[in-house]
């Protein structure tokens, strides 16, 4: 499914709002514009029934599902696989898209099932699955909020080895393979974002909301970050691969999103969804310079391809401090929980982001000369 490409450079990024929002009757988009809007967004398949494991789980009683988790427990792959891989099915639902169970019709009975699944499987990765190093305790807000940019410049993912083997020594068809795992993790960052401002108060509320504003371009249809994404699957051809692709994306690849959906989607984990959503903002940085300049290694060079990297390495450096600084001038002050619970998100975000990393490096190195895993 090929697409026209929209020629731009990587530096043309218009940050003002237009005239015509808010302020009386929309413009129409360009043509060109317009072509890349009408594929549905993400480019996800329709839902065709749960996974039959996954339909089997739901159907269990409670004890059962324990027991089945229990059972899995001394194998690390298939447990995480087993959580990841469904976890990720449900939150589909979560989020309202069309692979989702539920977002074209209501069954109340079946709708109780997948949610009380769901508590059941996030209850097992944080007790079982989820590892963090005690988190330090903290005065107040303000000294967590120093300890957080600390802890932004210097956690495990932002240096990991899988960027700097990206950086200097994959081949083409790993880079390649990599961006469809990154355009995955990142299809939905907006409507992520938009979760993690519901509930939140005062100055957290506005930088949360600010980093919305971004996401949607401020306005500006041209300047979604899912458009940019949008420009990156045209210029490689690659709608078509992508959804052919998904059937086997692999469930390492879920821990950071799937993560972050059970911190936005549970109320009392809100404080979490913050911390968390603050490391993975300290990673855009390093991770994108890293990522272009492999791209610019293999010669991929078209800036179609490019501009979702580039675009983010200009816009995006702040956001950690952002996010800190939001903390650091809350009102109504913080309380002591949740202060830990911001510290504690954090580092659950570290320790996924770094597992996740340390998979993916694999995979890609395991990658035989035809781009199948090995």
């Amino acid at each position: 499914m090929s697409t026209p490409t929209t020629k731009a450079s990587d530096g043309a990024i218009k940050q003002q709002l237009p005239s015509s929002l808010g302020h009386g009757r929309l413009k129409p988009l360009p043509d060109e514009t317009n072509r890349l809007y009408d594929y549905y967004w993400p480019p996800v398949p329709a839902f065709e029934g749960f996974d039959p494991e996954l339909s089997k789980f739901m159907s269990a009683s409670a004890d059962e599902q324990r027991e089945v988790l229990a059972g899995l427990r001394d194998d690390p792959a298939e447990h995480g696989s087993f959580l990841h891989r469904h976890l990720a099915e449900i939150y589909a639902h979560s989020f309202g898209y069309r692979d989702g169970a539920y977002t074209r019709h209501t069954d109340d009975e079946a709708e109780k099932a997948m949610f009380s699944a769901k508590i059941t499987l996030e209850r097992e990765l944080f007790d079982h699955w989820s590892t963090t190093d005690p988190e330090p305790e903290f005065a107040d807000q303000f000294e967590a909020a120093d300890y957080l940019d600390e802890l932004a410049a210097t956690n495990p993912g932002v240096v990991h080895p899988l960027f700097e083997y990206l950086r200097d020594e994959a081949p083409r068809e790993q880079l390649e393979r990599f961006l469809q795992c990154e355009l995955i993790r990142n299809e939905v960052v907006d409507d992520e974002v938009a979760l993690l401002v519901v509930g939140l108060q005062g100055m957290q509320k506005a930088v949360a909301a600010a980093n919305l504003w971004d996401e949607c371009g401020r306005g500006k249809l041209e300047n979604f970050h899912t458009y940019w994404l949008r420009r990156l699957l045209s210029a490689t051809d690659g709608w078509n691969a992508l959804y052919e692709y998904r059937e086997n994306h692999p469930w390492f690849a879920k821990f950071t999103s799937n993560l972050n959906a059970a911190l936005l989607t549970r109320p009392s984990r809100k404080m979490m969804a913050y911390g968390c959503f603050l490391v993975f903002e300290s990673w855009v940085e390093p991770h994108f310079v890293r990522i272009l300049d492999g791209l610019t290694r293999v010669g991929i060079l078209d800036d179609e391809v490019r501009i979702y990297f580039t675009a983010h390495v200009k816009i995006d450096p702040r956001h950690s401090q952002e996010l800190s600084d939001g903390m650091r001038l809350q009102r109504p002050l913080l309380s002591p929980d949740e202060v830990r619970d911001i510290v504690q998100g954090a580092h659950m975000a570290s320790s996924a982001g770094k597992r996740q990393f340390d998979h993916m490096l694999a995979y890609l190195k395991s990658m035989n000369s035809e781009g199948d895993q090995a």
